[in-house]
Order: structure tokens, then sequence, then C-alpha cells
């Protein structure tokens, strides 16, 4: 390569510039929008997906209370009766709904037409109001 060649290249590569702050703080905003987006659209799915998997555990437990019934002709007076055993119907972790609090069982029923009452604390963890999810 000649001295000549080695200017012309020094000086193509002096005239090519890189990004400037200004164009990396676009691309930056732009994708913390595109993150901002996206996590709260994550964060509504799982609250969502642990309401449903709370109304299918409620199922679950129902059945096997149900099935403690028609083996010894009455509902367990605690939801622990149906963990215990030589052949357990349930085990300790079906007794925590999605958000770690213990399943609220009540018999007879204290509320509705069933024999039991089964439910949820739900989000805020507390029996008795609005958000709680109970077994239809």
């Amino acid at each position: 390569m000649t001295s000549t060649q080695k200017q012309i290249l020094a000086r193509r590569l002096a005239s090519q510039r890189g990004m400037t702050l200004i164009e990396i703080m676009v691309v930056i905003a732009i994708i913390g929008i595109l993150a901002s987006a996206i996590g709260f659209g994550v964060v509504n799915w799982l609250k969502e997906s642990k309401t449903q998997t709370a109304s299918i555990q409620l199922s679950t437990v129902a059945q096997a209370l149900d099935g403690f019934y028609a083996t010894q002709g009455d509902y367990p007076s605690s939801l622990s009766d149906l963990t215990g055993g030589k052949r357990p119907l349930l085990k300790e972790r079906n007794l925590k709904d999605p958000w770690n609090k213990d399943l609220v069982y009540n018999f007879p029923a204290t509320k509705g037409d069933g024999d039991f009452d089964l439910c949820s604390k739900g989000p805020d963890k507390r029996a008795g109001t609005e958000d709680d999810i109970c077994r239809e």
C-alpha cells in the first residue's frame, strides 16, 4: 500500500463518525418504553393466572373432599385429614393457595347450599373480603 492510499484510507476512516450521545439516549429511551409496556402486560397476566390457578386448585381439593366422603361416609373436620394416613388424597402443598396461604374450609357449610365451604383468601390474603375465590 502506497502512502497516498494510506492517506485516502485514513481520511475515509476519519470521515466516518460513530453514534452521538443523543442517538444512544434515544435508543435507550425506546428500549425503556418497550420494557415498561411488556412488564405491565406480564404483571397483569401473572395476576390473572394466579386467580385461575386458585380456582383449579379449589376444584381439586373439593374432589378430594368428595372422595373422602365416599370412603368415610362423612366430610373431614379439617383439610389436614386429606394429607394423612397410608394413602393420602392430597399432598400438604395442595392445601395452600397460589399466594402461599392456607385454604379456608368450613364443615358444615356456613354460606351457600353445599355441604362445605372451600375458599382461597385471594390476592389480598385476608378472609371475608370481596376478592376471595370460593368453590361454586
